[in-house]
C-alpha cells in the first residue's frame, strides 16, 4: 500500500511538471523565451511540527484544507472566516500515516473529496464541515485497494468523476453523495484497461470530457448524465491515433478546445455537442506544426488565448463565441519576436496577463479586447528585468497577483488596471526569497491563500474586507 501511494504521488508530480513545461515553451516547436523566471520557489517548509496547507476549498463560512501536525499525518482541517486558529476537522486515518484528503469539490451543501482511512484505500468521501458529517461515501475498490477518484466535477445534483473499481479500469462514475447513489455511469473501454476520462467541462446541460475507448484514441466525448446519453462526439483524428483534446473551455453555449486532427497540428476547435457541429475554428499556422493555442480564457462574448501563427511569434488572439472568426488582438512584441501572453485572467471587462514586449521584460498587461485597448499596466521592475506576474486572481473587482519588485521576491500585489493603482499589497517574506502566494479561495468576504512567511515557513493567510493581510489564526 505504501509503495503504491508513493508511486502515485511520484507520478502525479511528474505529470504536473510535464504539463508545466509544455505550456509557453512548446508553441509549434518554436524556441520560445520563457515569459517569466520560475515561480515555484524553494521547497516549502511549514511551521515546526506542521506541513504546508494544501488544496484549500470553501464550504459556507469555512475553509477546508489538508495539513499535518505533530499529532498526526496529513488530515482534514478547518479554518473559520470569523477567526480563530485552524483545527483538525477529522482524523480520518488515526496515527502518523495520514489520509491524504484532496480533490475537494462542492456538491450542494457538502464537499466531496478523496481520502484513505487505512482500511479502504483512497476512496470517495464527503463532509458537511463537521466531524460527525465527514464520512466515506463508498468503497468502490473493495478492501485496502484504491479506486483513486479524480477529475471530479459537479453536474446538476450529481458528482461526475473518474475512478478504478479494480475491474473496469478508470471509467466514468456518478454520485449523489451517498453510497446508494454512487454508480458506474459508463464503461467506455470494456475490460481492465479503462478509458481514463478527464477534463470534465460543463456547457449548459451537457458535460464534455476526454476519453479513450481503446479503438479511437483520446477523443472528445459528451454526456447528459445517463449511460444512454454518453457518447463520443467526433473522431477528430480518424482511427486509433488520438487528437488529444485539451484545455476545454465553455463560451456562449459552445465548447472550445485544442486538438490535433493529424493534418493541422494543435489548433483551436469548437463543438456544440454534435458531430456536425464539431469543427476547426481556424488554421492559424498552416501545416502539421500548428499554432499551439494556450491559456484559453473566456471573457464576455469572446475567447482569448496565446498562439504562434509562425510569422509574428506567440501573441494574443481571440475568437468570437460562434467560433467563426479569429483575429490577433495585438502584436505586443512586434515582428517575429514572442510576447508569450500567459496567466490570462478576466476581471470585469478587462483581461489581464503577463507579456514581454521586448523592452520591459515580462510585466502586467491588460486588454479590453481591442488592439488600441491593449496596454502595459505597470512596469514593476523598470527596464528589461521582468516582474514576472503570475498566480493572477480576480477579487472584488480588482486583480491580485504575485510579482517581483526591486529588492523583493515574488510577493502579493494588487491592481485596479492603472499604473498608479498597481502596488505591493504585502511583503510577507521580507527580502529576495519571496512568499509565492497561491491557492486563493474566497470565504465570507475574505480571501484566504497559502504563502511563505518570515523564514520561508509556509502558512495560511487571509486578506480581510479592509484590505489587510493577516496570518490565519490572528484576531478578525
Amino acid at each position: 500500500m505504501k509503495r503504491r501511494l508513493a508511486t502515485l504521488r511520484a507520478a502525479t508530480v511528474a505529470a504536473l511538471a510535464a504539463a508545466a513545461t509544455a505550456l509557453p515553451g512548446s508553441f509549434a516547436g518554436a524556441q520560445v523565451p520563457a515569459a517569466a523566471p520560475a515561480t515555484s520557489g524553494p521547497a516549502t517548509a511549514a511551521a515546526p511540527g506542521r506541513t504546508a496547507p494544501a488544496t484549500p476549498a470553501a464550504l459556507g463560512d469555512a475553509l477546508l484544507f489538508a495539513m499535518a501536525d505533530a499529532a498526526g499525518g496529513l488530515e482534514l482541517w478547518r479554518a473559520d472566516a470569523a477567526g480563530g486558529s485552524p483545527r483538525r476537522l477529522k482524523d480520518i486515518q488515526p496515527g502518523t500515516e495520514g489520509s491524504y484528503p484532496s480533490g475537494f469539490t462542492r456538491l450542494g451543501d457538502a464537499l466531496l473529496f478523496t481520502a484513505n482511512d487505512g482500511s479502504s484505500g483512497l476512496e470517495l468521501w464527503r463532509t458537511d464541515g463537521t466531524e460527525a458529517g465527514t464520512r466515506r461515501v463508498a468503497d468502490l475498490n473493495a478492501g485496502t485497494a484504491d479506486s483513486l477518484p479524480n477529475a471530479m466535477v459537479a453536474f446538476g445534483n450529481r458528482l461526475i468523476f473518474s475512478a478504478d473499481d479494480g475491474r473496469h479500469g478508470f471509467e466514468l462514475w456518478s454520485s449523489t453523495g451517498d453510497e446508494a447513489g454512487t454508480r458506474l455511469l459508463a464503461d467506455l473501454n470494456p475490460g481492465a484497461g479503462g478509458s481514463a476520462p478527464r477534463g470534465f467541462t460543463v456547457v449548459g446541460e451537457r458535460l464534455f470530457f476526454i476519453a479513450d475507448d481503446g479503438r479511437h484514441g483520446a477523443e472528445l466525448w459528451t454526456s447528459d448524465g445517463s449511460a444512454a446519453g454518453t457518447r463520443r462526439v467526433k473522431d477528430i483524428r480518424p482511427g486509433p491515433a488520438a487528437s488529444q483534446p485539451q484545455q476545454l473551455v465553455a463560451l456562449g453555449g459552445r465548447l472550445f478546445f485544442v486538438a490535433d486532427d493529424g493534418r493541422h497540428g494543435p489548433e483551436l476547435w469548437t463543438s456544440d455537442g454534435t458531430e456536425a457541429g464539431t469543427r476547426l475554428v481556424g488554421d492559424l499556422r498552416p501545416g502539421p506544426a500548428g499554432a499551439g493555442p494556450r491559456y484559453l480564457t473566456a471573457m464576455g462574448d469572446a475567447l482569448y488565448f496565446a498562439a504562434d501563427d509562425g510569422r509574428q511569434g506567440v501573441e494574443l488572439w481571440s475568437a468570437d463565441a460562434d467560433g467563426r472568426r479569429l483575429r490577433q488582438v495585438a502584436d505586443i512584441a512586434p515582428g517575429p519576436a514572442h510576447a508569450v501572453p500567459s496567466h490570462l485572467t478576466a476581471v470585469g471587462g478587462m483581461l489581464y496577463f503577463s507579456a514581454n514586449d521586448g523592452l520591459h521584460g515580462a510585466e502586467l498587461w491588460a486588454t479590453d479586447g481591442r488592439r488600441e485597448g491593449t496596454r502595459l499596466v505597470a512596469d514593476l521592475q523598470p527596464g528589461p528585468q521582468p516582474s514576472a506576474p503570475s498566480r493572477l486572481q480576480a477579487h472584488q473587482g480588482r486583480l491580485l497577483f504575485a510579482a517581483l519588485s526591486p529588492g523583493l521576491g515574488h510577493e502579493l500585489h494588487a491592481s485596479d488596471g492603472t499604473a498608479a493603482g498597481t502596488r505591493l499589497l504585502a511583503d510577507l517574506n521580507p527580502g529576495p526569497a519571496g512568499s509565492f502566494p497561491h491557492d486563493y479561495v474566497a470565504v465570507g468576504g475574505q480571501l484566504f491563500f497559502v504563502a511563505d512567511g518570515p523564514g520561508g515557513l509556509t502558512a495560511l493567510w487571509r486578506l480581510d474586507a479592509q484590505g489587510t493581510v493577516l496570518p490565519v489564526g490572528s484576531p478578525p
